[in-house]
């Protein structure tokens, strides 16, 4: 659950716990009374959950307003570390541990299709990766072979860019009958135009 942890303006407690949200002022029905912090408004501010890991920060019609990361405020999406001053106090805002953004995978610039196309023929060897060169047996010659029909079909001149002969089972069965099928009718109607 994300808290709010005091920086400074405040005496005792020193964090709140935001859960499914807080209200901040002057008056003791706040989730987080500030009688004794000077420029605190009767109902100040309020900060409150809007999603998952998504907080967001509102000024509930204050005197002296709401600094969010030193830019004053109506409302504001709050991410982890931001800083929000009430009146003299200042709060710092920060997600739990789950709640925070996990740091997204992004593969090398090295990894690309011709340096793998290069591992699977062999041309190339990764010391780094001693997986991808110890594969044998009929994994390896899978690997090629898709490999070379890969390299076959992008070099070929088809202008459709797939290859009939990479058609497998009833698929394939059932294109190649349905192109005799066009060839018989052409050649029923050349009878017919000619006759």
């Amino acid at each position: 659950m994300a808290t709010l942890i005091v920086v400074t303006g405040i005496a005792g407690t020193e964090r709140f716990d935001v859960d499914q949200g807080v209200t901040i002022g002057r008056a003791p029905h706040n989730s987080i009374p500030l009688p004794d912090v000077r420029g605190v408004s009767r109902d100040h501010a309020k900060v409150w959950r809007i999603g998952p890991a998504k907080y967001a920060l509102a000024d509930l019609g204050s005197t002296n307003g709401v600094l969010h990361n030193n830019d004053k405020v109506k409302r504001a999406d709050l991410d982890d570390g931001d800083e929000i001053q009430i009146g003299d106090a200042v709060f710092r805002f920060e997600l739990s541990a789950d709640e925070k953004p996990k740091p997204k995978f992004r593969p090398k610039e090295e990894d690309s299709r011709e340096d793998f196309a290069a591992l699977l023929r062999g041309d190339k060897t990764r010391d780094d990766r001693p997986v991808a060169t110890q594969v044998e047996g009929h994994a390896a010659i899978q690997m090629k072979e898709r490999l070379l029909q890969y390299n076959h079909k992008t070099k070929s001149d088809n202008q459709l860019g797939w290859d009939v002969s990479q058609t497998a089972g009833v698929t394939g069965w059932l294109l190649r009958i349905g192109i005799l099928g066009i060839v018989a009718a052409l050649f029923y109607l050349a009878m017919k135009v000619f006759n």
